[in-house]
């Protein structure tokens, strides 16, 4: 038995999405059902078959200007759904191992209150949502799968004579426009329905203060879009490949290409352990950011920012989008997130053992027999009480 925990052998409703909702990752979620629709484009309602991109807006709220996107950019949908995959795959992959582990992504566009009160795990959603898009068709253009664009072009970095730009770089130019254009058009909609409303009612009631708070979080929402592409293009690197006989580098042709998007994820992480809280005058600043008229030189506009705190995740609370780790498996060797001191929040954990028999040490003997010995291996895993 360890000292703080157990020898075992071991042989809700949720909130949500509206049309005007503030995540804009269930827009990009929602472009499943437009994937690979390519084959019903020109069919009009007059078939009786309604356009996906119609389909697209009427149940997952695009934008008038987003299905009209849809609609020119079809060929684009389909990639539009794969960075919506990744966004998820790498939310998840970069917090596995801490409390909140990016499991409520997964439940777009069902959201829970982690992903829609602005705190700042939403702001890393926003963030990884913007990136995986922009790191998405950036690929997708140097790799020829879009005829709307083509390899970035050759960057004015001089090379002294030590190699030459070739080859076919990521256009991620292109990828942060189009993300910017598909993405940032369902924030300034909701933006601009949230201020419509204010101006209109303004009774001071707290239906306008929910209004209100939608409006300034549609703000930081857009900042943290901005900050996703951004790290995104700044992670750009060069690559080279050598030409030459029997493996000489007589001549050396380079070319600027992205990162893992996992890597970009991990980038993204140190600006969500780094996030800052802002107020509402803050975010007037950081508006004028967003619409590139910056006043306040003092603004961050390299950090993520979120308006409310977030729970411990320690323990399940619906009410605050959070599941616990109340079972979550730990490492009692680290003192990183990961450890069990972390990730339990000081209620201990308990060990178990699994036992896995299989073959082993298999040997060949004359012709076509293999026999093989039968081994058992017990490992520990480490669970959260």
């Amino acid at each position: 038995m360890l000292r703080n925990g157990h020898h075992v052998n071991k042989g809700p409703s949720h909130e949500s999405w509206r049309k005007d909702g503030l995540a804009h990752l269930a827009v990009v979620i929602g472009m499943a059902t437009i994937s690979n629709c390519n084959n019903i484009r020109n069919r009009g309602t007059r078939s009786g078959v309604r356009s996906p991109c119609t389909i697209a807006r009427r149940r997952y709220g695009l934008a008038k200007v987003q299905a009209k996107l849809c609609r020119n950019t079809m060929e684009a949908m389909p990639h539009v759904q794969n960075a919506a995959a990744l966004a998820v795959e790498t939310c998840k992959a970069v917090f596995k191992h801490r409390r909140w582990n990016c499991s409520s992504i997964a439940r777009v566009p069902h959201l829970t209150p982690d992903l829609t009160r602005a705190t700042r795990e939403q702001a890393y959603v926003y963030a990884i949502s913007s990136a995986a898009l922009t790191f998405t068709m950036a690929r997708a253009c140097s790799s020829g799968a879009l005829h709307h664009c083509t390899c970035a072009g050759k960057p004015n970095t001089p090379t002294n004579g030590a190699f030459q730009w070739g080859g076919c770089s990521d256009n991620v130019k292109w990828g942060a426009q189009f993300a910017k254009r598909f993405i940032d058009n369902a924030e300034k909609y909701s933006l601009e329905r949230s201020r419509t409303k204010l101006r209109k009612r303004a009774s001071g009631r707290s239906e306008d203060a929910e209004i209100a708070l939608r409006a300034e979080a549609a703000v930081a929402n857009l900042h943290n879009n901005r900050v996703g592409r951004r790290v995104t293009a700044d992670s750009v690197q060069t690559q080279c490949k050598c030409h030459g006989v029997s493996g000489s580098c007589n001549i050396k042709t380079c070319w600027r290409s992205l990162p893992s998007m996992t890597e970009i994820g991990h980038r993204l992480l140190e600006k969500y352990t780094n996030a800052i809280e802002v107020q509402k005058s803050a975010l007037e600043g950081i508006s004028e950011a967003v619409a590139k008229k910056p006043k306040k030189k003092s603004l961050r506009i390299h950090k993520l920012v979120y308006l409310s705190k977030s729970p411990d995740y320690c323990t399940k609370d619906e009410k605050l989008g959070s599941f616990g780790t109340v079972g979550r498996q730990c490492n009692v060797t680290s003192n990183g997130p990961e450890s069990c001191r972390q990730l339990c929040c000081g209620r201990g954990y308990r060990t178990v053992v699994d036992e896995k028999i299989e073959r082993c040490q298999c040997k060949f003997y004359s012709c076509c027999v293999v026999k093989c010995n039968t081994c058992r291996t017990m490992t520990q895993v480490y669970e959260c009480l």
